[in-house]
């Protein structure tokens, strides 16, 4: 594709770069996923065991994959309807776990249907103040004497973290991934959504290209031949070309409208937040598109007097190129074009 032209050209490029950082960003989402993904399910082979947690001196301690197999627990303390608070235990030591209300039963039925200790997986987390209050009066009580724990021996008791349990395929699987491992598949997923947006965006423009230059068709060759005549006239703020028979816009994309398609044409005005900061043409196709084109400024008083002086330029060529098209949006224009668009149906 031979396009001749500064500003075909700069666009062309431009809607190339826009399709490359598309598939960069995906690229980059597909890493960033991956590694998450390698984290989550790669994890469950460096889980530790909760007492190896509680006894190291060097290291993180909280938000550890961890798991513990339990003689039996108990409930001590609940938060609402959402979470639970239980002493957990082993032949050696006692444990703090939390487990969630809705997966209680799911732990408990395990326990009916196994002979012996049962795993629980999880991330190891702080003991919160008030559990450790409640934890130390009902163990106590348990163990019928009061001084058997306190503050000053509890972590020898309990040790210093809990394990906040949860079913292994939340641990380990695709849940993990948007919980503990989030910080890596949430920037994955806005990098895979804007790149899926750039990249389609860069897509369509350059098939608008391809659509009007790249064949020999007679009308792309006819418009890229005024453009680069010397009767056309480039409107550099509206990306507009007026030509001898074509009004051509040139802006993440190119398109190109013959003024004997065109059968209504009006400016819009558009506002944001109540302020107006651009203007626009909407061009009506014979055949019932609607085109819009040639967006100028028009915050300021000079931005708007050169946006409302070149799309009246533009009109006013327009109808003089067909004098049968209607201009300015008025109600009987807007009913006109409804007719047409419901005779275009029941053809």
């Amino acid at each position: 594709m031979d396009l001749n032209n500064e500003f075909l050209r700069k666009d062309h490029s431009k809607q190339k770069m826009t399709m490359i950082g598309g598939i960069v960003l995906l690229v980059l989402a597909i890493l960033l996923v991956s590694v998450a993904a390698v984290q989550v399910f790669g994890s469950k082979k460096n889980a530790e065991h909760l007492n190896d947690v509680i006894v190291r001196t060097e290291g993180e301690k909280t938000n550890v994959p961890a798991y513990a197999d339990f003689d039996g627990f108990f409930q001590f303390a609940s938060y609402g309807d959402d979470l639970g608070y239980y002493i957990a235990y082993d032949e050696d030591y006692f444990y703090i776990m939390s487990i969630a209300e809705k997966d209680y039963e799911y732990f408990a039925k395990k326990y009916d249907e196994t002979d012996g200790a049962v795993r629980f997986w999880g991330y190891t987390e702080e003991i919160p103040y008030q559990a450790k209050q409640y934890a130390i009066e009902v163990l106590n009580e348990e163990m019928e004497d009061e001084n058997f724990v306190s503050y000053s021996n509890f972590d020898d008791i309990f040790g210093d973290v809990m394990l906040a349990a949860d079913k292994e395929s939340n641990v380990f699987g695709l849940k993990s991934m948007f919980n503990k491992k989030g910080y890596l598949v949430f920037p994955g997923l806005l990098a895979a959504l804007f790149g899926l947006i750039l990249f389609f965006a860069g897509k369509s423009a350059l098939k608008s290209y391809d659509n009007l230059f790249g064949s020999s068709d007679y009308q792309g060759q006819r418009v890229l031949s005024e453009i680069n005549s010397g009767t056309a006239k480039w409107f550099n703020d509206l990306r507009v070309y007026l030509t001898d028979h074509f009004l051509v816009s040139i802006r993440s994309g190119v398109s190109a409208i013959a003024f004997t398609d065109i059968f209504w044409a009006y400016i819009t005005r558009h506002r944001t937040n109540g302020i107006a900061d651009y203007n626009f043409l909407t061009v009506c196709t014979k055949d019932g598109k609607r085109v819009s084109l040639g967006n100028g400024r028009t915050a300021g008083k000079k931005h708007r007097a050169q946006t409302e002086e070149e799309h009246s330029e533009i009109l006013n060529a327009i109808y003089e190129k067909n004098p049968d098209v209607l201009i300015g949006f008025t109600k009987e224009n807007q009913a006109a074009f409804a007719d047409l668009c419901k005779q275009l149906k029941q053809k």
